[in-house]
């Protein structure tokens, strides 16, 4: 009996990871469908928390309670909610549009519009791994034109490798992550304790049931929400009601436009947004941090007008913020690194003697650097398989786990809801700084081909692994289960994502959704594109963008000093690697509200209004995502547009 009420305690039982992997074909379906364009144009997974996972398990907390008070029969304890969130959630970031979805799109994309005009055949095919893509020309004409039979063994035999090669690359990069966060879980986790604000609407949905119902503050926000998103479902459907503009306000291109006299139309876009669900995140933040990111993006906005007052912005990327930005996330690196430099000669050392004390661990110290160890030497082999020099190896993904970490660090300070670091791939800093001429044609290919896992942070699945592990602390969730199963289900959604997207696309056709310019063969046409044009026209080695890397490092590592140095210091550096970020432009204004919001309530109230301000918070991400979450099924069921209340 005691066996049996610790294995319920867990969380990660059969049933949490049964329930998991039924519901991930189904949330696949949800997410592809609205960011390839079956259903008009939604991002499920460009915001995190991702709305559909909230809801899902929201769905289950409500239907866990019904039950419970109508026969006593609860169906599910709270750690096994928990473990159903952290793994649908951990899943779900693999079928972004910035992660597996843009990979399935281009294995069979250079084959198939290969031309005599854009001359791919003659430039690059034979520098093309054919195990990592697919060239059948019957297999691939039912994927673009569609109404095929994607079970016929024809089609199953051509896919079978690609798909098991890409499986097993992806699985062993998530198997790094999760050991990199297993050393780091007790320092930012019990040691440092960051704020790790997306975890606590999972928590106080699954765990705080009772309490956050009963705050009527909770349910004002709730309300606001829910009453914004049923507004402008409405108006969506009938034009004549009329609606609450709270969606980039001025439009995809802003504001920027407006200013035509130098120097200030070198401000760029910009624009305002109010979404509930960011307001309330940004309420979850630490304040100095809500504060740090609208402050860094006009900080940004005044490089650009400066540069162009000063007459600096004809040289070509000045004031090279991108570059910037990029340094800046080295010098968040090496300030973790020194700062948590301690902890990592502990770790050594318990790895090395076998102390013991990392029993609380999800694996022991030992086992997780043998994991990155053994786990970068396969990636390694596997890059130099597709041509990829073993100079360009290591330095490759030197720069993507910095990067990974770095935003892994940012989601457990401060919970920014947009991340797509998209100024940061690994292909612009390499060619940058050594162009494409001594790249050559190989490694070229190689960058190509590994464009879809760093072209977008945004979905990376390494912050979602140490919430889990962050939430698994607060929670009765066995880590060492907790880390199996992360692993697990990640293997099974990367070959989900082939099965969904294959499904679909088999069915209607790439080519007739949502037309050429769209994410369905969109990417495909981008990247090979690119790598016509780098071979078409050879790029120098621009060395002026190395002043724009040292100039965020040194920045970034002058804030962190002065935060060292003096406790009132407001400004962070990661608001500063965000500050030219996609997010940034519609969401500053986002933030702004929510700082001065946080700062009235603490001013006024004290420290006491503070647990009215989170309940206030989770009310407005709830009511948002749930009346949003139904819009967006109810579009995704009936195939019609409906109102996407992101992005």
């Amino acid at each position: 009996m005691k066996e049996n009420e610790q294995l319920k305690l867990n969380g990660v039982t059969w049933k949490s990871v049964v329930i998991t992997l039924v519901l991930i074909p189904f949330n696949f379906y949800w997410i592809i469908a609205g960011e390839v364009g079956l259903v008009g144009y939604a991002l499920n997974t460009y915001a995190v928390p991702f709305y559909n996972v909230v809801f899902v398990v929201f769905t289950f907390t409500l239907i866990n309670l019904a039950v419970r008070y109508t026969s006593r029969i609860r169906l599910f304890t709270d750690a096994e909610l928990l473990t159903i969130y952290i793994l649908l959630s951990t899943a779900c970031a693999f079928p972004s549009i910035t992660l597996m979805t843009i990979l399935v799109t281009t294995v069979g994309h250079v084959f198939w519009f290969a031309t005599p005009e854009n001359e791919w055949k003659q430039l690059f095919w034979d520098y093309l791994p054919r195990w990592l893509l697919v060239d059948d020309p019957k297999a691939l004409a039912g994927y673009y034109t569609g109404a095929s039979n994607l079970s016929t063994l024809e089609i199953v035999s051509v896919w079978i490798v690609p798909i098991l090669s890409w499986t097993l690359f992806i699985t062993v990069l998530i198997l790094v992550m999760l050991c990199i966060n297993v050393i780091l879980r007790k320092q930012w986790v019990e040691r440092e304790r960051l704020a790790y604000p997306i975890t606590q609407i999972a928590f106080h949905v699954t765990h705080n049931t009772k309490s956050l119902f009963s705050h009527r503050i909770m349910w004002i926000g709730f309300g606001i929400a829910a009453s914004i998103a049923i507004l402008n479902g409405f108006s969506f459907l009938y034009p004549t009601i009329p609606s609450l503009p709270i969606k980039r306000v001025g439009g995809w291109r802003g504001f920027g436009h407006l200013f035509t006299e130098k120097p200030w139309n070198a401000i760029g876009g910009i624009s305002m947004s109010y979404y509930p669900f960011v307001i309330g995140l940004g309420l979850l933040m630490p304040l100095d941090l809500s504060f740090s990111s609208w402050f860094f993006f006009f900080f940004y906005k005044a490089q650009l007008v400066f540069s162009s007052a000063v007459g600096l912005s004809s040289l070509p990327g000045f004031p090279y913020i991108d570059r910037q930005c990029f340094g800046a996330a080295i010098g968040i690196f090496v300030s973790v690194l020194v700062l948590n430099l301690r902890h990592f000669r502990g770790v050594f050392r318990i790895a090395r003697h076998r102390t013991g004390e990392d029993s609380a661990e999800p694996i022991s110290y030992r086992l997780a650097l043998w994991g990155i160890v053994g786990g970068l030497a396969i990636l390694f082999i596997f890059s130099k398989r597709i041509g990829m020099s073993l100079w360009l190896i290591p330095l490759f993904f030197a720069i993507y786990f910095i990067v990974v970490l770095v935003l892994t660090r940012m989601r457990a300070e401060q919970g920014f809801p947009v991340h797509a670091m998209e100024n940061m791939p690994n292909h612009h800093i390499l060619i940058d700084s050594f162009g494409t001429r001594m790249l050559g044609t190989n490694n070229l290919v190689a960058l190509t081909l590994y464009r879809w896992f760093n072209r977008s942070y945004t979905s990376n699945p390494m912050p979602h692994q140490l919430e889990g592990f962050k939430l698994s602390e607060r929670s009765a969730i066995a880590p060492r289960r907790l880390f199996f199963a992360l692993l697990g289900v990640s293997a099974f959604a990367a070959i989900m994502v082939f099965g969904v997207i294959l499904y679909l696309y088999y069915t209607y056709g790439a080519l007739n959704m949502s037309g050429s310019s769209s994410w369905n063969i969109g990417f495909g046409e981008r990247v090979f594109s690119g790598l016509q044009r780098w071979l078409y026209y050879p790029i120098e080695p621009n060395f002026y963008t190395t002043g724009g890397i040292v100039f965020g490092l040194l920045f970034s590592t002058c804030l962190m000093f002065m935060r060292a140095r003096f406790f009132w210091w407001p400004f962070h550096p990661i608001g500063f690697v965000v500050s030219s970020d996609w997010g940034m432009r519609y969401l500053w204004s986002c933030m702004l509200v929510s700082s001065i919001v946080k700062w009235s309530v603490l001013k006024i109230g004290g420290p006491r209004a503070s647990q009215q301000l989170v309940m206030f918070a989770v009310g407005l991400m709830l009511g948002d995502f749930t009346v949003g979450g139904i819009w967006s099924l109810i579009s995704v069921v009936t195939q019609q547009p409906m109102y996407n209340f992101w992005p």
